[in-house]
């Protein structure tokens, strides 16, 4: 959906009500705005708080599977084990 706006003298916009009734944006919902590379985001704050703390979890799996990775190379990372691998493969 695109709509075109313009920004008041006190720098206020409209958000469309066509956008309002889409994403279920109505008086009292609260919105973050975001300035990201020249463009501004807007979106729910309760989407925002969802993704950011989706996004904490995602790299707490993360750092716990780099550590697993680093303690483990010593067993995984050795010419022993890579001969006899190699009959295998």
């Amino acid at each position: 959906m695109i709509e075109t706006i313009k920004v008041s003298s006190r720098g206020q916009i409209v958000i469309p009500e066509k956008i309002r009734k889409h994403l279920d944006i109505h008086e009292g919902t609260n919105l973050v705005l975001i300035e990201k590379e020249g463009k501004l985001i807007l979106e729910k704050e309760e989407d925002f708080v969802k993704n950011l703390e989706e996004s904490e979890q995602e790299k707490e799996k993360l750092g716990w599977l780099i550590l697993a990775e680093q303690s483990l190379t010593k067993d995984w990372d050795n010419e022993e084990e890579d001969k006899i691998w190699s009959k295998y493969l």
